[in-house]
């Protein structure tokens, strides 16, 4: 067993990404290097290549290879927790760090609390800290999937128990294009007994100077959802409670559905079967929760509509124009159902707490 008490992943497939920006982030401090190991998984590359480039770092770090033949990070990610013997594990992208002093509070909170996840504040580089999650107020500790909007954070990112994520069978999803930490954080988020979320620790950083990302291939809509099907496939849905399938159905018809959408603004956007896989999601998620689509605004309920109706691309790309047209306060924010208006999916709850936080942190 290793004397380190994390153990960080991070995943490249490409030598001339910022690997030393991101190793060098994690081991800035003494602290750090006194407890934490990093494993960059090199993917499909030989391990030389990537020691030349983080010779001059001092610390805990290796490099492993891994050959899968495979575009998609979970193979080398899952090869790379496979290898954890620390208490805690991480994952981190090779474009991506962190802010000075993170991985410290981190560390020291899982300490406190001993919590199954130690979540990440997080960032994109040059913009402020995103509030996802965004908890009820004055919640730190012990939060819940749906009370708290967890599945908002679809990736794992900050600090997780390794024994935990063994004994629930946590993996990335292998064998799709994206989305290959889904089902991993859907599952912690709901089964792992005391997520933790220290606010106010500095963030980790997603990179934004990378030539190319896989995320951005062109897909189609079956491609891209291929991981949320298979989370609907299987046993997930049923072992949830009936908030968390709610929580669960809303981010994903929030989020995926209706993002999916709004990134297909053209009809050349969209490919055969696109507008029929949507649809067919759609109803997926809603057979989770019927009520799903209550907390939803007006805005978001006209796109939905056309959805639901439309048999070709044209139809949802009007949709998204007379969504985009309703530009009232009422319509962004208010949604049909006056019983909704404050429900804890509303886009005006999630304002009104958002405010609260910004009052009292900054």
């Amino acid at each position: 067993m290793t004397s380190r008490f994390v153990d960080l992943v991070i995943a490249c497939h490409d030598p001339s990404r910022p690997i030393e920006r991101a190793v060098g982030s994690v081991l800035a401090s003494d602290t750090a290097r006194e407890n934490v190991r990093v494993t960059v998984v090199a993917h499909g590359q030989p391990a030389e290549a990537f020691q030349q480039r983080l010779a001059g770092i001092d610390g805990d770090w290796r490099v492993i290879e891994h050959h899968d033949g495979i575009a998609s990070p979970a193979g080398p990610y899952n090869c790379g927790l496979a290898l954890a013997e620390a208490e805690y594990c991480a994952v981190m992208g090779s474009d991506d760090f962190l802010e000075p002093g993170a991985i410290e509070a981190w560390m020291a909170a899982a300490r406190s609390g001993r919590a199954d996840m130690v979540v990440a504040p997080i960032r994109i580089d040059g913009q402020p800290m995103m509030f996802n999650p965004l908890p009820r107020p004055r919640r730190t500790t012990s939060l819940d999937a749906a009370r708290d909007r967890l599945f908002y954070r679809s990736a794992p990112l900050g600090l997780v128990r390794t024994d935990t994520m063994r004994s629930l069978g946590l993996s990335m999803t292998e064998g799709v294009p994206v989305g290959e930490d889904i089902e991993f954080g859907v599952r912690l988020f709901a089964e792992a007994t005391r997520i933790d979320f220290p606010f106010r620790a500095p963030c980790y950083v997603i990179g934004t100077d990378a030539r190319e990302r896989t995320s951005h291939t062109p897909l189609t809509i079956e491609q891209t959802m291929r991981p949320l099907h298979r989370l609907l496939d299987g046993d997930v849905p049923a072992r949830l409670s009936p908030a968390h399938r709610r929580a669960l159905a809303v981010k994903f018809i929030r989020i995926s559905v209706l993002g999916a959408a709004r990134s297909r603004p053209r009809p050349e956007d969209w490919r055969p079967g696109d507008a029929q896989a949507l649809a067919d999601l759609l109803d997926r998620l809603l057979a989770l929760d019927a009520r799903a689509l209550h907390p939803l605004s007006r805005q978001e309920r006209t796109l939905i509509d056309a959805i639901r109706s439309s048999t070709t691309s044209e139809g949802i790309v009007a949709g998204i124009a007379a969504s985009d047209a309703q530009k009232s306060r009422t319509q962004r924010l208010l949604p049909r159902r006056a019983s909704a208006t404050l429900d804890r999916e509303s886009i005006l709850r999630r304002y009104m707490v958002y405010a609260i936080r910004q009052r009292r942190w900054g």
